[in-house]
């Protein structure tokens, strides 16, 4: 499952685990399109700008890529609001009902709307648990529903796509160049999941990892850029997808990672 899929790093990472020939649960909160983002603050100027891409278009993308490499693989779109838990659940026995199991879960998906980004004393704190609850206790829905497959199977991965947010001071206030306060307390608390899972399930076969991206070039921080007439910069989506693959296969270097932060830019750099 990937989750998130429409666009960016969940696009490129479905298209590279689809040439790897995975059958793929590709999520975002719509499948047909017709996304607008919704900011981040509550006086984003890009609020209501609309967004490319759908999870049905990604789909169609991966069946292109499994035929040219010759795979039957299946690609199943599934509808999943992060705030809502029965979505949650329901996209988890979605996925279920079609594969019998899921091996991996890449955690890429997170809420988006105002106030994320917002300073400390205008965050509500009912939207602050809603951010938490999206970032880092959904993951923790779908875990709890794929877990007895991952044990029974001996090869679950767990990728939660972290940020620098989670652990750093940021060097401004939000809106000067740092992060807000909810962005950061969810960031946070979903970081600690890949080492508890390690600890507990690595002698089930089970690997899990905290992949920091670092700066990516993501449509909407393309869009931010070119609006505010800044050049666009970062790394791209397809590089973070190649780590992924590349911890998802699981080779000796990738599992004496599991349990740990990885930071992308490090695993292009030390193992190509």
């Amino acid at each position: 499952m990937v989750t998130g899929a429409s666009r960016g790093i969940g696009r490129a990472t479905a298209l590279v685990l689809a040439a790897r020939g995975h059958h793929l649960v590709l999520t975002a909160r719509s499948v047909s399109g017709g996304a607008r983002f919704d900011g981040t603050t509550r006086d984003d100027p890009l609020a209501g700008v609309a967004l490319p891409g759908s999870v049905e278009e990604v789909a169609d993308e991966c069946r292109a890529v499994a035929g040219r490499v010759g795979s039957a693989a299946r690609f199943v779109c599934v509808a999943m609001d992060l705030a809502a838990e029965e979505s949650v659940r329901a996209a988890a026995h979605v996925a279920l009902s079609e594969f019998e199991s899921v091996d991996c879960v890449v955690s890429n998906a997170i809420y988006q709307g105002p106030g994320v980004n917002d300073r400390f004393r205008d965050v509500p704190m009912q939207l602050l648990r809603t951010v938490i609850e999206s970032d880092a206790v959904a993951p923790l829905i779908l875990l709890q529903e794929f877990l007895p497959g991952m044990i029974a199977s001996e090869r679950g991965v767990f990728v939660h796509l972290t940020s620098g947010a989670a652990t750093l001071v940021p060097r401004a206030p939000a809106g000067e160049g740092g992060w807000g306060l909810a962005y950061a307390m969810a960031k946070g608390a979903a970081h600690r999941i890949a080492g508890v899972l390690h600890v507990e399930h690595a002698h089930h076969g089970m690997r899990a990892y905290s992949l920091n991206p670092g700066h990516v070039t993501t449509e909407v921080m393309r869009l931010r850029a070119e609006s505010e007439g800044r050049p666009v910069t970062g790394g791209s989506p397809d590089e973070v997808a190649r780590v992924i693959d590349w911890l998802i296969e699981g080779g000796p270097d990738a599992v004496t990672l599991s349990g740990r932060e990885v930071v992308a830019r490090e695993v292009i750099e030390r193992w190509g």
